[in-house]
């Protein structure tokens, strides 16, 4: 009789819009699947801006036998509010500082069901590296190697594993390249990290499969020790009547998400020509004579009424806006910032040569260009806020 496990990853706080895929999970758990997260629990929209985490901290402590870590849940993690009833956090190639209160293992054995089954976590060096400075500030990371990767699978073989998976935040094709090139120990590995439209990869007997994202659905995996696994994904749209761990505060959320900021003259219809905008409004702002911001650093456009939960759903990662210390050739900034995987979005009213150069302190931490903080004290939602007229 297959083994199932249910997989969800990249769900950043989308409790809203996710309710039914979290009801969905609950009644898993309570037939007795094994539940793990392939990363990105937390953030990445309004809804965590309100709960701080705590609404998912319950979701994943009533429903979740593992959680791997993603670069937007390390800060969340080392303020888990019950740590004693928290599932165990699984990463062989990350070490916690030692105020981290929860359990953190390299590899685990999950509770016993038909098969007995191991799983081994592993984050990628683009993710980790996209964590902000401050948030892992005593993280160690280690390169996730073969040799790390077979080692950690060996060892739960030799606690009694009938199967071992991997369960990566490293992003789907980097994970079909770990299975291609012969190097991976697992025949089966759960992807995070990059939301894409693929979802699964098979070639001879080996698998990379995604759940997905944000809540709109889960992944079931019905693992079979002869190989023979069978993956089936589930959507479920919200139904509007929210059931389920977490979703209690859906109300009062709402509440909090409708008050009105500001008004636009029109919509901004996405997240690039919100980004063009904000790129020449924080430079004229800062009497910088050149500006750039990472474009995932936003994740929507706004209506022409920006709400609280608008704004934050636009600008989930705020950040304080800083200048590069000495003047610099933007274009070569920008450069800079795609040799290391960013999307830079800029702006200059140089055509060439070098100036002042403004940019977010996650950007700048990421390009190790020293920096000061603009004065006065300016963001990237300050920013946006300042483009909006008053609200009658």
């Amino acid at each position: 009789m297959p083994t199932t496990v249910i997989a969800t990853c990249d769900f950043h706080s989308s409790v809203p819009d996710g309710h039914s895929t979290v009801a969905a999970i609950a009644r898993w758990c309570t037939a007795g699947a094994l539940v793990i997260d392939a990363g990105d629990f937390f953030g990445g929209n309004a809804f965590h801006e309100y709960s701080r985490g705590e609404a998912e901290e319950r979701i994943l402590r009533e429903c979740y036998d593992v959680v791997v870590p993603g670069n937007h849940d390390l800060a969340d993690l080392m303020r888990i509010r019950h740590p004693q009833l928290f599932p165990p956090v699984v990463c062989c190639n990350l070490t916690p500082p030692t105020a981290f209160a929860g359990r953190w293992e390299k590899g685990l054995l999950l509770p016993a069901r038909d098969l007995r089954v191991g799983v081994v976590g592993f984050i990628g060096a683009q993710a980790y590296e996209a964590v902000p400075l401050e948030e892992r500030a005593g993280f160690a990371f280690t390169q996730p190697t073969a040799e790390l990767l077979t080692a950690e699978r060996d060892r739960l073989l030799g606690l009694g594993a009938d199967i071992v998976i991997g369960v990566s935040h490293s992003g789907f094709q980097r994970d079909v390249a770990l299975q291609q090139c012969g190097m991976s120990p697992f025949d089966l590995i759960v992807a995070g990290h990059c939301h894409s439209e693929d979802y699964h990869w098979t070639s001879g007997g080996r698998h990379v499969v995604k759940a997905p994202e944000l809540g709109a659905g889960l992944l079931r995996i019905d693992l079979d020790v002869a190989g023979a696994h069978t993956f089936t994904t589930e959507y479920h749209p919200p139904d509007g009547s929210p059931t389920g761990p977490g979703t209690d505060s859906l109300s009062a959320y709402e509440e909090w998400g409708a008050g009105v900021l500001g008004t636009l003259t029109t919509t901004i219809p996405d997240r690039a020509v919100l980004a063009r905008m904000l790129a020449e409004q924080a430079r004229t702002s800062s009497g910088a004579d050149a500006f750039l911001l990472n474009l995932p650093t936003l994740r929507s456009g706004l209506p022409e009424t920006v709400t609280r939960r608008a704004l934050a759903d636009a600008v989930p990662f705020d950040t304080t806006l800083v200048r590069l210390t000495g003047e610099h050739d933007i274009n070569a900034v920008v450069q800079q910032a795609l040799a290391i995987g960013e999307e830079p979005v800029s702006t200059s009213v140089l055509a060439r040569g070098r100036g002042s150069v403004v940019t977010t302190a996650y950007l700048a931490g990421r390009l190790g260009v020293p920096h000061t903080p603009v004065l006065p004290h300016l963001t990237l939602r300050s920013t946006v806020i300042s483009l909006l007229g008053s609200h009658e």
